[in-house]
């Protein structure tokens, strides 16, 4: 949703038109906000992320076992009889990963994704409720400093910050079938995902493209 800032009347309201003096905003002082609660373990980009980093483990570690192997003499090489035994217990590397990451995702429970763009860049903030586990789960301390109290009441925690500055970005990658879009500052890697509510894709996606024509 679009929100504008009024220098003359010091508020911001919703919709490109000031509440207190009915004036239009301009495109510099107007952002578009929104937010999205998602459960990290649902999440399948977290499971593709964690079967492709659990791939490249083995065969590194296959890789560099057969490769050291190959090097030794013949009679400090690893017996014929062992071979089977090490593949095996690389390849469980997999469940025991899996389970493990699995366990990590269910002690985050739920968080809320809340968006801003603004004419300076694309921006992330991460909240969950106040609990070390989901912090510890999430690989963060504990810091209760940044415990927020919220309009109705509650308290939420900021789990993390991402921020993309328009000149920054690349390429972009508009997914409307997914709701999605992707910003590139490297090619092909690590893009900040925008995860967007169906109503709202149209006019994300056109903001984006204000800043980032012919990406």
């Amino acid at each position: 949703m679009i929100y504008s800032y009024c220098k003359r009347c010091k508020i911001e309201s919703p919709g490109d038109t000031c509440q207190g003096c009915g004036k239009r905003a301009s495109a510099t002082a107007q952002r578009d906000v929104w937010s999205i609660a998602s459960v990290p373990l649902a999440d399948g980009r977290v499971w593709q992320t964690t079967l492709l980093t659990l791939l490249c483990v083995a065969a590194l570690v296959l890789a560099v076992i057969f490769g050291l192997d190959a090097m030794m003499p013949r009679d400090q090489a690893v017996p014929d009889a062992w071979r089977p035994r090490v593949t095996r217990l690389v390849f469980a590397l997999f469940p025991i990963g899996l389970a493990t990451v699995f366990l990590f995702l269910l002690a985050q429970g739920r968080e809320v994704n809340v968006y801003v763009l603004d004419p300076q860049g694309a921006h992330l903030q991460t909240w969950h409720p106040p609990a070390r586990i989901k912090s510890w789960a999430r690989l963060q301390s504990a810091d209760p400093s940044k415990n927020v109290p919220q309009q109705d009441g509650s308290v939420m925690h900021l789990s993390q910050e991402r921020h993309m500055l328009w000149q920054d970005v690349i390429k972009v990658k508009y997914k409307p079938g997914s709701a999605a879009i992707h910003l590139y500052h490297t090619p092909h890697l690590a893009p900040m995902v925008l995860k967007l509510p169906a109503n709202e894709y149209e006019l994300a996606a056109a903001y984006v493209g204000k800043y980032c024509k012919g990406k």
